[in-house]
Formats: structure tokens, C-alpha cells, sequence
């Protein structure tokens, strides 16, 4: 059952996302700033594990093919982490200055790609919230897509 409602959302996404565009999950937590990868944090199971979406090269190899869960960086590298589509948890009063001029550089913040991750629903990793996660990412990326037509 688990499975077949994941795969369910797997074929609506293939239906409009292109196979190469990428997707980041970025985490601003207190000062710090952090990437994850397909582990228990932040959606990474559901985005990256479950629905399959394509990771951005640099995540792919430093977290996914490595086994880590997440990696704390320096706000300056976000760059060269960052997908088509981001998405982003704001957690611990951390708030990502979104008139900075490096977040504005990004495409996926001059497309208006950037969704942001509610902690209730994508701090919990269990199945229940893995799948709630599945289907919430698939709308946000299936309502953006609508959106753009």
C-alpha cells in the first residue's frame, strides 16, 4: 500500500518535471546552514529516496553516494549546491535573508522555484510522515508547474 501511493506520485511527477532538473534541500538552522541528502532530515527520504528526484551533482556525490544525512556549510557555498528547485527549512529562529544578493543570484530563487518546509510536517520521518511528505512535494511541484503554463 506504502509503495503503491509513492509510486503513484512518482508517475504524476514524471508527468512534468524533466528527468535533468534538480532539486536541493537547504536548512538554515540558528546560524548555521546546512544541505541534506536522502537520510531522515528535512524530506530527504521522501524527495531524494522515495519520489527519486534528481539531486544536484555536488549533493549527489558529497552526501548521497557518501551516506551522509546532512552536511553543515558556509552560506557562501550555497551556490554550488543549489538545484532548479530548492527547498528550504527555516528552524530554530533561523531566517535565510532573502534580499541578500548571493540567495537572489540563485535560478531556482529567480524563478521562483523555492518552497519552504513546514517543520511540523518535515522534521518526523516516519512512514506516515514519509508519505504525507511524497504527496505534499509532488503537489508543490505539480502546482508550480501548472502555475508556469
Amino acid at each position: 500500500m506504502f509503495e503503491e501511493k509513492v509510486n503513484e506520485h512518482k508517475e504524476r511527477l514524471a508527468t512534468v518535471m524533466d528527468e535533468n532538473e534538480t532539486v536541493s534541500i537547504f536548512g538554515a538552522f540558528g546560524k548555521d546552514f546546512y544541505l541534506y541528502g536522502d537520510g531522515i532530515y528535512r524530506g530527504g527520504q521522501a524527495i531524494y529516496k522515495k519520489l527519486q528526484l534528481q539531486a544536484p551533482e555536488r549533493i549527489q556525490k558529497e552526501l548521497i553516494d557518501a551516506g551522509e544525512t546532512y552536511k553543515q556549510v558556509s552560506y557562501e557555498v550555497l551556490p554550488e549546491y543549489a538545484g532548479d528547485y530548492i527547498f528550504l527549512d527555516e528552524s530554530k529562529g533561523a531566517e535565510l535573508n532573502k534580499e541578500d544578493a548571493l540567495w537572489l543570484s540563485l535560478d531556482a530563487v529567480k524563478n521562483n522555484n523555492v518552497f519552504y518546509l513546514a517543520p511540523d510536517r518535515f522534521w518526523p520521518y516516519d512512514p506516515i510522515a514519509v508519505l504525507a511528505q511524497v504527496e505534499e512535494v509532488t503537489n508543490m511541484l505539480i502546482d508550480k508547474k501548472a502555475s508556469e503554463k
